[in-house]
């Protein structure tokens, strides 16, 4: 096992020692043994510091999930810079100021994103340097392009013999960004120690033992992608990547790796479930997962019946770093139906409690009571990059307050409610839309759906509910839907809209206060 001193670096390092020729990281272009990775890891640390990258640099990644990616990330957390994925789907005006206030010494970009580079040019960023990556989405033209050194054509012009400068257990190792939907995302700084403790923990839930092979198809600035990748390096396992999501693609790479472990947010599993027919082999499957937004009951007990019974949902943020800071709903927790909605118990090495929103960390409500969900664990960031005054609101004595609304009950098991700025308050009531939602996603023509209120005269707040749906279905219709249910009467939407699409923020999850501001223009 590793011990607490050991780093990131450690991960491949000890994987390369006792498996230097087993399938390590794999995608659409390269397939490599944990012995090539870490070669080509050390290589990327000679090439960043033949560029001008030095420990404590930062290292910006403009990539798509992929073997280049693990050894751009690796390489830069071996030199002793801080590497930070961006969100490749930000807008470029929001990318320029990203860049601008992490003041990155090189940028590492896929050749699928090399229109970019212009208006990142135009930025004041501090960028010296520029390294082309390729992957599985990369246009053919920009893999035979020769501005700019390409990983991981060139690495073999970088001798692995740097002389590398230790690392302790705080020192920041990455910089995860947030998904913040307005202003400039916040960089969570995550040290050796938080994040080798999310993969020590995670290496059980994911059940990832050297025989397993795990897909991660999450963008790399999301912190899933840690959550997917830091537990089967730990574990020894193979880890298969997809640079953009196709349900279909994914299902295929599951029977083609023979993927034990496969991990997605509700929405990406409705998609699943939407393309598996009979003959879709799932047989290598050992255990799937949910996380990033609320999954509705019948989508659920659809998962359990057509794809696995193995199933684990988590809650958790970029600030917990997930594994180590987060809760766990168990396959033996979804014995009782009655807690289908929960997300679990605190973690192993985990406190979790529920105070009363903004309140002071050492006065918990009850169980049953709603409040603010605050988080403690070994995985937990303690910092905002250059935001003194946020991380002094956020953090305290190793407690981070998240912002959502939950409820424990008296086994310990977590409910989320939403967002502390999500409630809706209609004729003077407060109301969550994540319980009229899940009203909603019952009915089998509705694909996806948001409820927010809208500003209304007479009640303050409307609540509206924003359908896409699968097939043609009536306002009238969902109305005589939610009659039937147990919904409360001040809880039904007073209004429903349908949309082809609903809005994004850059992790891909349904975002609320997108809508919202769509609605407001």
């Amino acid at each position: 096992m590793l011990r607490d001193y050991l780093t990131l670096r450690d991960l491949i390092r000890r994987a390369a020692e006792k498996w230097p020729d087993k399938d390590a990281v794999v995608d659409d272009v390269a397939r490599y043994s944990y012995g090539e990775l870490r070669e080509c890891v050390v290589r990327m640390a000679k090439l960043l510091h033949a560029h001008g990258v030095r420990k404590g640099d930062r290292v910006a990644l403009l990539m798509p999930p992929s073997t280049s990616h693990v050894i751009a990330l690796f390489g830069a957390i071996e030199l002793g810079a801080i590497p930070v994925a961006l969100h490749v789907r930000e807008s470029d005006a929001l990318l320029r100021k990203v860049l601008e206030e992490l003041a990155p010494s090189l940028l590492v970009y896929d050749g699928a994103f090399s229109n970019r580079l212009d208006s990142i040019k135009q930025a004041e960023t501090g960028i010296r340097a520029y390294v082309r990556s390729i992957s599985g989405i990369t246009p053919a033209v920009e893999m035979r392009a020769e501005n700019d050194v390409t990983i991981p054509r060139d690495l073999e012009a970088y001798q692995p013999d740097l002389e590398i400068e230790p690392a302790a257990m705080d020192d920041t190792a990455v910089i995860a960004l947030s998904s913040g939907t307005t202003g400039v995302p916040k960089g969570v700084m995550h040290t050796h120690r938080t994040l080798v403790a999310s993969g020590r923990y995670g290496v059980r839930y994911m059940v990832a033992d050297e025989n397993a092979c795990g897909l991660n198809v999450f963008t790399t600035a999301f912190i899933g992608w840690y959550n997917c990748t830091l537990p089967f390096l730990y574990g020894g396992s193979k880890i298969v990547y997809l640079p953009e999501w196709s349900p279909a693609k994914a299902l295929a790479t599951i029977a083609a790796e023979q993927v034990s472990v496969c991990f997605l947010v509700p929405t990406m599993w409705r998609a699943v479930l939407r393309e598996v027919n009979d003959s879709t082999d799932l047989s290598s499957l050992r255990r799937i997962g949910y996380a990033g937004e609320v999954m509705d009951r019948s989508t659920l007990m659809r998962l359990r019946e057509k794809i696995s019974p193995s199933i684990i949902n988590t809650y958790g943020t970029t600030e917990t770093g997930s594994w180590a800071g987060c809760t766990v709903m168990l396959p033996e927790d979804y014995r009782d139906l009655n807690r289908l909605e929960s997300v679990g118990r605190p973690g192993e090495g985990v406190e979790l409690r529920v105070i009363e929103p903004g309140g002071r960390v050492d006065q918990q409500l009850p169980p049953g009571t709603d409040g603010e969900i605050i988080i403690r664990g070994p995985s937990v960031a303690s910092s905002f990059w250059r935001r003194a005054e946020l991380t002094a609101k956020v953090f305290e004595n190793g407690w981070w307050r998240s912002g959502d609304v939950g409820m424990l009950d008296e086994e310990g098991y977590v409910y989320l409610r939403g967002r502390v700025d999500d409630m809706i308050i209609s004729g003077g009531i407060n109301v969550l839309p994540t319980q009229v939602e899940e009203v909603l996603l019952q009915h089998p023509a509705v694909s996806e759906c948001l409820v927010i209120g809208v500003p209304d005269e007479e009640w303050g707040e409307r609540i509206t509910a924003f359908i896409v749906a699968t097939e043609e279905i009536s306002e009238q219709e969902l109305r005589n839907h939610v009659e039937r249910s147990e919904l409360s009467s001040y809880k039904k939407p007073r209004q429903y809209r349908f949309l082809e699409s609903l809005p994004r923020g850059n992790t891909g999850k349904a975002n609320r206060k997108l809508l919202r501001e769509s609605i407001a223009k």
